[in-house]
């Protein structure tokens, strides 16, 4: 154990000092015996390792962490549950199925020698592992960061977009009518100066109004991507702010902080969402994705 393990030496010098003191007269110096008696030493300070942990692990409160969880199907399909703040890995096997009695039988064999207690989930939206937080684990499930940017874009970027649809469209038929007033006027002022019964012509107020009509649908139009461009620079934003590392600077940022930026884009977007007076149905998506 001593020139092996904590020293830096091999099995075969072990074997050259039992033959150059003699005692290879008493004990086994070959190199297959002092192997079998290495791995017996490594397995004793394993076990003893491990036991160590599990009555350290005991001595201290029960803490509360949480846990983050995917599915990967690299070479098969294989569980995976980390703890973010240790980067500990909880969780790493294969499995047959990934719905939520698996989930529940691996995990549970997995935090059985650890004193902690699940009190969030972060991970996709797989109908097995929402499932499983909600009926095994009984915690409070958050979705991952990616899910938190789709469901705000499909929340509020897919409403605006049908908005700005209907607004290009406004622009277009506006520019139409305004092309059909000019092509009228340059016909009417292309003939003799006489005028039949009835009403005078309204030429001149039409192309105003209309004018008016083409620059008012415009300007809607820029305003709408204006407002869907912050949208989308906010969905991004979040992102940036997500990170817990200031990628310019090197350094750990503080939770408060990150908080802070992440809460700043959400309520752009939900000030933008109350302008454009998107459905009730639009804004409880919303507000249940961010809550």
């Amino acid at each position: 154990m001593v020139c092996v393990e904590i020293g830096a030496c091999g099995i075969r010098l072990v074997c050259l000092v039992l033959e150059l003191t003699s005692l290879n007269r008493f004990v086994g110096a070959s190199y297959g015996t002092q192997q079998r008696v290495n791995r017996g030493v490594e397995e004793a300070i394993v076990a003893y390792r491990r036991e160590e942990s599990v009555r350290l692990a005991h001595a201290i409160p029960p803490k509360d962490i949480t846990l983050t969880q995917d599915e990967t199907c690299t070479g098969g399909l294989c569980l995976v549950g980390i703890e973010p703040v240790s980067n500990y890995i909880v969780l790493e096997q294969a499995a047959q199925a990934r719905d939520q009695d698996t989930w529940q039988d691996l995990l549970e064999q997995a935090l059985s020698g650890l004193n902690c207690r699940v009190m969030q989930s972060t991970s996709d939206e797989a109908p097995g592992l929402l499932a499983y937080v909600e009926h095994h684990l009984g915690a409070h499930h958050s979705p991952d960061l990616f899910h938190v940017q789709h469901e705000l874009s499909k929340a509020v970027s897919a409403s605006m977009a049908v908005t700005q649809r209907a607004a290009a469209k406004a622009v277009t038929q506006a520019e139409e009518t305004l092309k059909r007033v000019h092509a009228a006027l340059d016909h009417a002022n292309g003939e003799p100066a006489k005028r039949g019964p009835g009403r005078p012509p309204k030429g001149a107020p039409c192309l105003a109004q209309v004018t008016q009509a083409v620059e008012a649908a415009r300007q809607e139009h820029q305003r709408l991507a204006g407002q869907r461009e912050t949208v989308t620079q906010s969905i991004r934003a979040i992102g940036h702010a997500y990170h817990f590392v200031d990628v310019e600077r090197g350094v750990r940022r503080n939770g408060k902080l990150i908080a802070s930026d992440i809460q700043r884009q959400i309520d752009t977007i939900r000030t933008i969402a109350q302008q454009e007076g998107l459905s009730e149905a639009c804004l409880a998506r919303k507000v249940t994705t961010v809550g």
